[in-house]
């Protein structure tokens, strides 16, 4: 076999199986609460006895005896032979932990590192029943491996079938005997209320179907088609700004049926790029369990909207930010399990991740019912780190306090330990988001729970946004965010603290001028334009010369001198070919209320 064939074959197992086991983690955590579901057992069996046959027929043999030792623990608890107590699930985690450990080895190319001794053995012991012995008595190899499961149930897809698998999806002949063991089960199987074998062996046979109906496509090739149907945007863009000045009905009905054709393969490509947020969810059981018992914690993770597509790119960047939403509820929010008897709560902590779409954004909301935020408390540290000026610190509402939490080296924690007190956990998570155009929202009671909103846009790649001009530049504006426009009468414009506020049937508005170099506004100031946005639990106008429009815009990346400036999330080229800025409205304000002496950090 060629050295290309084999780096497929393994491409396509560490896909597979990476998918697995992620989803793996979630399920032990599930049958830690319900120990007798069997569907569970079942699911959680044939995926390690999968990647146990990957393995061997990939030649890795520490991966090969890690899963065949855990397989037999399963195997033993469909049996009947044994129960779930925490013992065994506190080895099968670590058994997970030493599977992940070795995959990413295979990842980088690097032989695949041993699991501990003493775990393989607990896992054999664990395995071990009163009806028949250790199966780990067997030699570790890929054949002999599938042996004791196969015997326990022969409808158990084996090593073999696996192999003709892969041959079949790398266009292979397919070998006659590997839909036998379907054919060749027995009555009583047949006759079982619970066949758990049975949709392995169909699925081998559908194999052959499935596989004409979908191709794995490589993630650069994807971003590379994006990349060209961005510019057929911008190139379609300025063929509708000709359209105007160079018309004819011909011209007019070409560029129309462009724009139509383009809309169509933008939404197509799209949509290949979607991923379900199940991708990034399903790790957090786990983690959440883990970070619980090292803390002497207990908490139950509760997801939902796990089938919320977005953008490939944002699934990834979303997994670092969750993560430390995730330990920091965990750390900082849930209770001891005492305190939260002494609370009239349940002793296990209730963690909740959400995900919806919102029109051409997701909203994910992480909650959870622990400790609360004190508000108090955390102005009195911001002031204390020097990370915001007293007086305006003073004049902070509760909500407003809660969002200093996000400040650059805010923690509240008095000491340092390994999960939290180094004041890097929620700054990593609004640079994060705001690094991907999106927004965070805290919301907290005091005894009652905390709630972290985060709102990103479906993908990264195009974005609806409203052209506004300052002076003779043009800027774009991400639209989800915009409530309203309006004509700015000077003669409405008041001070109220430092800022400039002009009063609206809803509130009081506070104004930030988007052009640093436009004159003082007086009462002969040229007509102006206010963009209202919603920024957190805030509204703000920003002041403009000019609304050009709503408008398709391409996220260009920034250049080395313009990256990581607040305020300024990327760039854009408009129709005339002039390179336009697009502005961040969080950094916006942020940078506004520096310059003001409202806020500094």
């Amino acid at each position: 076999m060629s050295a290309t064939a084999d780096d497929d074959i393994r491409s396509d197992f560490l896909a597979e199986a990476g998918e697995l086991i992620e989803r793996v983690g979630s399920q032990l955590v599930e049958l830690e609460t319900h120990p007798d579901d069997r569907e569970l057992l079942n699911d959680i069996f044939r995926a390690f006895h999968t990647v146990k046959g990957g393995a061997g027929f990939l030649g890795l043999t520490p991966l090969v005896e890690l899963c065949h030792a855990t397989e037999d623990v399963f195997n033993a608890l469909r049996s009947g032979r044994r129960a779930v107590d925490p013992t065994l699930l506190d080895a099968v985690f670590k058994s997970l932990d030493h599977v992940q450990i070795m995959m990413a080895a295979v990842t980088q190319d690097t032989p695949p590192p041993s699991a501990p001794k003493s775990l393989v053995q607990l896992l054999r012991e664990l395995a071990k029943g009163e009806a028949t012995p250790s199966a780990a008595a067997a030699p570790v190899t890929a054949a002999a491996a599938a042996a004791p499961a196969a015997a326990a149930d022969p409808n158990l897809i084996t090593d073999d079938e696996f192999e003709a698998l892969l041959d079949q999806l790398h266009g292979k002949p397919q070998a006659p005997a590997a839909a036998a063991p379907a054919s060749a089960a027995p009555p009583e199987v047949e006759k079982s209320p619970q066949p758990p074998a049975a949709e392995p062996a169909r699925a081998v046979a559908s194999a052959p179907r499935e596989a004409e109906a979908s191709v794995r496509v490589d993630t650069h090739r994807l971003d590379k088609l994006m990349n060209l149907v961005g510019e057929l945007v911008l190139a379609r863009n300025r063929l509708k700004a000709l359209r105007g000045t160079q018309g004819g009905e011909a011209l007019t009905h070409a560029i129309s049926e462009l724009d139509f054709i383009t809309r169509g393969l933008q939404g197509a490509v799209m949509q290949i790029r979607m991923q379900p947020i199940r991708k990034v969810f399903s790790r957090f059981p786990k983690l959440a369990r883990d970070v619980a018992r090292g803390l002497g914690k207990q908490v139950e993770v509760e997801m939902s909207g796990e089938d919320t597509d977005l953008d490939k790119n944002l699934v990834e960047a979303l997994a670092d930010p969750l993560v430390h939403m995730v330990r920091n509820s965990v750390d900082h929010g849930i209770e001891m399990p005492e305190e939260r008897l002494r609370r009239g709560k349940p002793a296990a902590g209730h963690l909740s991740l959400s995900a919806q779409q919102e029109g051409d954004h997701i909203l994910i909301v992480v909650s959870d019912d622990g400790a609360g935020m004190d508000a108090d408390r955390i102005r009195s540290k911001a002031i204390e780190k020097g990370l915001i000026d007293r007086t305006a610190a003073m004049q902070m509402s509760p909500e407003e306090c809660l969002q200093l939490v996000c400040l650059p080296g805010f923690s509240t924690k008095e000491q340092v330990s390994d999960l939290s007190g180094r004041g890097v956990g929620m700054d990593v998570v609004m640079s994060r988001i705001r690094g991907l155009n999106g927004s965070v929202q805290i919301e907290s009671r005091l005894g009652q729970g905390s709630r972290i909103r985060i709102r990103v846009p479906l993908t990264l790649a195009i974005l609806p946004a409203l052209v506004v001009q300052c002076d003779a530049r043009c800027f774009a504006l991400p639209l989800a965010a915009v409530s309203d426009v309006f004509q700015l009468d000077q003669r409405n414009v008041q001070k109220l603290d430092r800022w400039d506020v002009v009063l609206t049937r809803r509130d009081t508005l506070r104004l930030i001028p988007l052009d640093p170099w436009l004159e003082p506004m007086t009462p002969d100031t040229p007509l102006r334009h206010v963009v209202v946005a919603q920024v957190g639990d805030e509204r703000y106008g920003f002041v403009v010369r000019e609304v050009r429009g709503r408008e398709e815009i391409v996220i260009k990346p920034l250049g080395a001198s313009l990256r990581g400036l607040a305020g300024i999330a990327g760039a854009t080229v408009m129709p005339d070919g002039r390179v336009a800025l697009i502005l961040d409205f969080p950094g916006l304000v942020e940078t506004w209320k520096r310059s003001l002496g409202v806020a500094r950090g």
